[in-house]
């Protein structure tokens, strides 16, 4: 999904919901393609914040015949992220998580040079980097679901499936059917498009 950039205006309501779905093994995709339905060894999202935009991205690996399950639950939790209200307890114990994370990463000289250099390369002063407990400790529910409910529209996502179609395609089809199947012979890596001539 296209994100938001570092400094827009609802980053840290966005980057708290993001977390609750798929900052780490507790998060919500990790529990329901892992834990509960055994489809994969994780699953997890990550919002890419750059200076001038960014990326909300899921990802998981799984076998070619369980791929559009994985797919069906990825798009459910971005739907349910993104307009079923948070409760109390998840953006409280997020926000204990979210916040110790950082903490630990500014407890050696290289955590904290990474952290301050990341900051400046998206625009974002050493100040407003080091308030960052301080903002995410100030997000409330409501405008965390608010924000990343803009950004996982249905019509906003994009489904991106690598393996042998012909195994996932028939089931892939009634999720999305207007997809898209690019043989690997006419991808073209080097230019991000399809080979010359395709």
């Amino acid at each position: 999904v296209r994100g938001i950039s570092r400094g827009d205006a609802s980053y840290y309501d966005a980057l708290l919901a993001n977390s609750i779905l798929g900052g780490s093994s507790t998060g919500r995709l990790f529990q329901e393609i892992r834990v509960k339905r055994a489809l994969s060894y994780g699953a997890n999202s990550s919002l890419a914040a750059g200076l001038g935009g960014g990326t909300l991205s899921a990802s998981a690996s799984t076998k070619n015949e369980s791929a559009a399950d994985v797919a069906q639950v990825f798009l459910s939790e971005l739907s349910r992220i993104g307009s079923e209200p948070l409760t109390a307890t998840d953006v409280e114990n997020r926000k204990t998580f979210m916040v110790g994370s950082f903490q630990r990463s500014l407890q050696s000289s290289a955590g904290f040079n990474a952290t301050l250099a990341g900051a400046a390369l998206r625009g974002v002063s050493p100040t407003e980097q080091l308030a960052y407990a301080d903002r995410v400790r100030s997000v409330e529910g409501t405008a965390a679901t608010s924000a990343i409910g803009r950004l996982v529209q249905p019509s906003r996502v994009s489904l991106i499936i690598v393996g042998d179609s012909s195994k996932f395609i028939d089931k892939l089809k009634v999720l999305r059917p207007d997809v898209q199947v690019v043989p690997a012979d006419k991808l073209d890596l080097a230019t991000g498009g399809l080979a010359s001539g395709q």
